[in-house]
């Protein structure tokens, strides 16, 4: 009974050895396919859609340190969607830039002006308007400030490409500057409303 023991486990082994062989390859090879198909799409994808990109970029390590501690079960089961979250995004790129690009135009049409004339009216201000205290307007042209600076990092990214950055922090100044026109009692441009 003794000697049929190890003479199982060194069958089971042995049969074990050529399956693992297998799921190496075909995890390398599933893991390399995924990598070499976001990559061509790598750059818009993060300018345009860096959340889906971050996500697909945290399968792929997930799946190359599953691989890396050999349970390449666990690698390919990490890739099985990736393949069909890549071609969704890549198929999808081309409208989420032109989305955004619109929505980028819109608000430069509009901020500009606007932070102009909030620029105009805090600069005119001797002391605070009614209902306002000196520490509000005193917040207020401090907030113009970051506005003006966050704007700056807007236009900057738009220039390198960075589409949802650059509307990401669009959108916060156009928040900000509707806040403090709303504050002041100023007329909001229709463009921001």
């Amino acid at each position: 009974m003794k000697r049929f023991v190890p003479l199982a486990l060194v069958l089971t082994v042995l049969l074990l050895v050529p399956a693992c062989g297998m799921q190496k390859k075909a995890a390398e090879t599933a893991i390399s396919g995924v990598e070499s198909a976001y990559n061509a799409i790598k750059e818009q994808a993060v300018n345009v859609a860096p959340d889906q990109a971050k996500t697909i970029e945290d399968a792929i390590a997930a799946a190359r340190a599953s691989a890396a501690k050999g349970d390449f079960k666990a690698a390919l089961e990490t890739t099985k969607d990736l393949p069909a979250k890549v071609k969704e995004l890549s198929d999808g790129l081309a409208a989420k830039q032109a989305e955004l690009q619109k929505t980028w135009e819109g608000l430069n049409a509009a901020l500009p002006g606007a932070v102009a004339s909030l620029s105009q009216k805090l600069g005119a201000m001797k002391k605070p308007p009614a209902g306002m205290d000196k520490a509000a307007l005193d917040a207020a042209k401090t907030g113009l400030a970051e506005m003006k600076a966050k704007w700056g990092e807007a236009t900057a990214a738009m220039q390198g490409g960075k589409w949802a950055e650059a509307a990401a922090k669009a959108g916060e100044v156009k928040a900000s500057v509707v806040a403090l026109m709303t504050e002041l009692k100023m007329q909001v441009p229709e463009g921001l409303k």
